[in-house]
């Protein structure tokens, strides 16, 4: 009878090995994945939380305040604008030469332009220049986070354990949620000084501590090795020449439902961080540091929730997270903006815990693993950073809109709320007719098994 020989003391070593390097391999992928897209979003979210603060007052001085928010939301929408156009070049170049010389390119410039923007004289020292400046840079800001946030997200989904990939996927967007607190919290310091010191020099501290976060980030980044998937096509020549062309041909119907997902999911969050805190501080005259006590209770309660949304979703379905997250946030803006409107502390922040770290993560933690999940390795940076687009409209424009219709009718918030409402629910419909990849195969949507709308 023939016996098995036990396994040989290198063969042990050789698989103990390999498991400390693939575990070691997996929490520098954790860490760069959420530290990355935390000091990206701490850049990009300081200058909106901003924009309802201060620079109104130091950019637009010779407008009244409605009309000085509404201008200083203008250029918050410019970014986002650069943000499309950003995603889409950076997501056709890491197609083309890999995932992480993009995620590195993005952080850098991202933290160079906001430590410009902590530097840039006001209108009283250079006139409209002054404004002119603030706007590119912020158009800088824009190209670098499109990169960067569907460059994280692919990343990760590429890089992850099987069965992790949703998890692995949703660890920018809970970085994104880091961001939040990183930036809230450096302006709820700042905003402690007078009124005097805060606008003359104070709101700069947290753009030019920009430059520290950075560097940070770059450490992190530098170490990882390329995702296997890119390695695999690379070594195999199966890269595509031009990975955008070949999305809109082959993938049409994923590109507008990605496209609308995104537009839906980010009205909401841009919706309570900015045209909320704009809203609380210059209509309802509520001391800043209420709404932004908030917003950090709300943010931190999110960046737990988002990987475990997108654990859940892993197994039970990432679509249905989405769209009942999407119609709660259709529900929830009109309780919102009435508790808003109470102007009670307590209430304000349970309110915005709520928008942000419940209704959001139904929608932003399975986010990640679905679009990655609908696009083959060849073309899935190009898919995913398509939702840019989409958070041109929802994240640009909707806050401008918001803004504009409160104006119109003199303070009164039912348009607006009419209008978050249609979003969410034009998005949901759409969300819900898509049929996806089954959640344990990967393999799959890289053998090109797209998705397709039912």
């Amino acid at each position: 009878m023939q016996t098995e020989s036990p396994p040989s003391p290198n063969s042990r070593h050789s698989s103990g090995h390999s498991a400390r390097q693939s575990a070691r391999r997996s929490f520098s992928v954790v860490l760069s994945s959420f530290a990355g897209t935390a000091l990206e979003q701490y850049d990009f979210l300081l200058y909106g939380t901003a924009s309802a603060l201060v620079f109104n007052k130091i950019f637009f001085p010779h407008l009244d305040p409605v009309a000085g928010t509404l201008a200083s939301l203008g250029t918050y929408a410019a970014g986002y604008f650069a943000r499309g156009a950003g995603a889409l070049l950076c997501g056709h170049l890491g197609d083309r030469i890999g995932r992480k010389a993009l995620l590195i390119a993005t952080l850098l410039v991202m933290g160079v332009a906001s430590t410009l923007v902590g530097l840039l004289p006001t209108y009283e020292s250079i006139g409209i220049w002054a404004p002119v400046l603030l706007t590119v840079l912020r158009i800088v800001q824009g190209f670098a986070i499109g990169g960067e946030q569907s460059g994280a997200i692919v990343f990760g989904f590429e890089s992850a354990p099987p069965r992790y990939e949703g998890v692995f996927a949703s660890l920018s967007n809970a970085g994104g949620y880091g961001g939040v607190v990183l930036s809230t919290l450096a302006l709820l310091l700042v905003t402690q000084l007078p009124e005097a010191q805060f606008l003359a020099w104070g709101w700069r501290l947290p753009f030019i501590a920009s430059i520290v976060l950075v560097a940070i980030g770059l450490a992190c980044r530098l170490r990882l090795p390329e995702t296997p998937a890119f390695e695999s096509m690379r070594s195999h020549g199966a890269i595509e020449r031009f990975p955008l062309a070949q999305l809109l041909r082959h993938h049409p119907r994923e590109v507008f439902v990605v496209l609308m997902a995104r537009l839906g999911e980010i009205s909401w969050s841009v919706f309570v961080l900015v045209f909320a805190v704009a809203y609380a501080t210059a209509h309802l005259k509520l001391p800043r540091p209420v709404i932004l006590t908030a917003v950090v209770c709300g943010a931190t309660v999110a960046m737990c929730m988002v990987p475990l949304t997108a654990a859940l979703s892993d197994r039970l379905g990432r679509k249905g997270f989405y769209v009942a997250g999407l119609l709660l946030s259709g529900a929830y803006v009109w309780p919102f903006l009435a508790i808003l409107e109470t102007r009670a502390p307590a209430g304000i922040v349970m309110a915005v815990v709520v928008a942000l770290g419940v209704i959001h993560p139904l929608m932003y933690g399975p986010q990640g693993g679905l679009f990655a999940s609908m696009y083959s390795a060849r073309v899935r940076f190009s898919g995913v950073s398509v939702a840019a687009v989409g958070a041109v409209i929802g994240g640009g424009v909707s806050p401008v809109i918001c803004s504009a219709l409160l104006n119109a009718h003199d303070g009164e918030t039912s348009s607006v709320a009419i209008f978050v409402s249609a979003l969410a629910c034009v998005a949901a419909l759409i969300v819900a007719c898509v049929r996806v990849p089954r959640l344990t195969d990967r393999g799959k949507a890289d053998e090109g098994d797209p998705s397709v709308l039912a």
